[in-house]
């Protein structure tokens, strides 16, 4: 789970019958003044073509009209900024009958698209929701730990974790008035009472992280430091702390520098952490996926299944292939989706269909507004080899019995378009 799943969400729920939804997605990486006008023309290009579609006289024309020209005024003035956009990537979702307008900033650029449907385009989105789980790292030392919290590729949150730690003469412990021969032993003492307070401290952070974790429950653990440190902190973690350590990394030079370089140098550690667990965790999806396809369990792979899965509301979690380009259908009357081509009349109601361009995109709205997950996966050969997506199920059918299939949909007209 990430912040963004909420929103997510409620973009999923949105619908429109008249003007259509506008979703745009920018790389907004500039340094010069001709990266800055790719953008400009980008947009301005996408929004020539998408009005050509809409001849003068159409009915939801000057809506979708004033709509894009909002958007075309605000790229000219993300592009006009003196200074350097912080952030990489930009999404805005848009639509004046709907009251729509939501404009959204990242760390992760995103590829150029505008386009404009009944549904907003979320893949793009999901995948960055999917791909930068929030982390929490950690840098232990001896008077407890620094603990920065980086959410969507961005830090969110950084804290030292403070404890004190004897280091002077004057801090340690005085055993009074020494005999001759009992310096090694005053010595000693010193050693145990410095370690005790350090072990206080590690405990005193250990507890601190475990709170943290409690409150972002999709988060992971990345711990950085020597081994020594690393492996002393985390045995101060419960069990169910240390299964959410994904990496164990040393301290980079990087970060012996303050400010910016070293809030970059955390960004960029746990992104390359989140990320490999990430490619690593997609792969035994996909395994287990097509494992419970292939004996009959709580998975289902190929659009016809999937799509017949999601209008019966089976569906807990697509899988779906970040290339999946594939077209479809749509009931008017039952909002039932389909993915076979040359059907004519709905074959759950009888109703009239109209196109869907980009199944993929109605197929992750639908899932959303469904309160289903979504996990898009890098082109995966196993998948592709069943066209790209597939679905782990609630139940194996309707009726919670294997092989029962109803004539009849679950996706109901209130559903809307997807």
């Amino acid at each position: 789970m990430t912040e963004l799943d909420g929103t997510l969400t409620d973009l999923a729920r949105q619908r429109s019958v008249g003007e259509p939804i506008v979703s745009l997605y920018l790389d907004v990486r500039w340094a010069d003044e001709q990266q800055r006008e790719r953008v400009r023309l980008f947009v301005q290009e996408r929004v020539r073509h998408t009005l050509a579609h809409y001849p003068p006289g159409t009915p939801d024309r000057p809506a979708l009209d004033r709509t894009l020209q909002r958007v075309l005024e605000h790229v000219n003035g993300l592009t006009t900024q003196a200074s350097p956009a912080e952030k990489d990537g930009f999404a805005l979702f848009a639509c004046e009958g709907l009251g729509l307008w939501q404009p959204m900033s990242f760390r992760r650029p995103f590829t150029p698209e505008l386009c404009t449907d009944a549904i907003p385009h979320l893949v793009q989105l999901a995948r960055l929701a999917d791909d930068f789980e929030p982390a929490i790292v950690v840098v232990p030392n001896q008077a407890g730990a620094d603990v920065y919290e980086v959410r969507l590729g961005d830090l969110a949150t950084e804290s030292s974790l403070r404890g004190f730690v004897p280091r002077r003469d004057r801090d340690r412990f005085n055993p009074g008035a020494a005999r001759p021969g009992q310096r090694f032993e005053r010595q000693e003492k010193d050693g145990r009472h410095e370690e005790a307070f350090i072990q206080k401290n590690r405990r005193a952070a250990a507890a601190e992280v475990e709170l943290r974790l409690s409150r972002t429950p999709g988060a992971h653990l990345v711990l950085v430091g020597t081994a020594q440190n690393v492996a002393a902190f985390e045995r101060e973690l419960p069990e169910r702390a240390r299964a959410r350590v994904i990496a164990r990394l040393p301290r980079p030079r990087e970060w012996e520098s303050t400010g910016g370089a070293r809030r970059d140098g955390v960004v960029a550690g746990a992104a390359a952490a989140v990320a490999e667990h990430e490619r690593a965790a997609e792969r035994r999806i996909v395994d287990v996926l097509v494992g419970e396809a292939l004996r009959g369990g709580l998975g289902v792979v190929g659009p016809e299944d999937v799509v017949q899965a999601l209008n019966e509301g089976r569906v807990h979690r697509l899988v779906l292939e970040e290339d999946f380009q594939r077209a479809g259908w749509q009931c008017d009357r039952c909002a039932a989706l389909g993915a076979t081509r040359g059907a004519d009349l709905c074959p759950y109601c009888g109703g009239d269909l109209h196109i869907v361009q980009q199944l993929g995109e109605a197929l992750v709205a639908r899932t959303l507004a469904g309160g289903g997950a979504v996990e898009v996966v890098a082109h995966a050969n196993r998948l592709h080899g069943y066209r790209g997506v597939g679905a782990f199920l609630r139940q194996t059918a309707p009726t919670g019995l294997r092989g029962a299939s109803p004539p009849w949909p679950t996706a109901s007209l209130d559903s809307g378009r997807a």
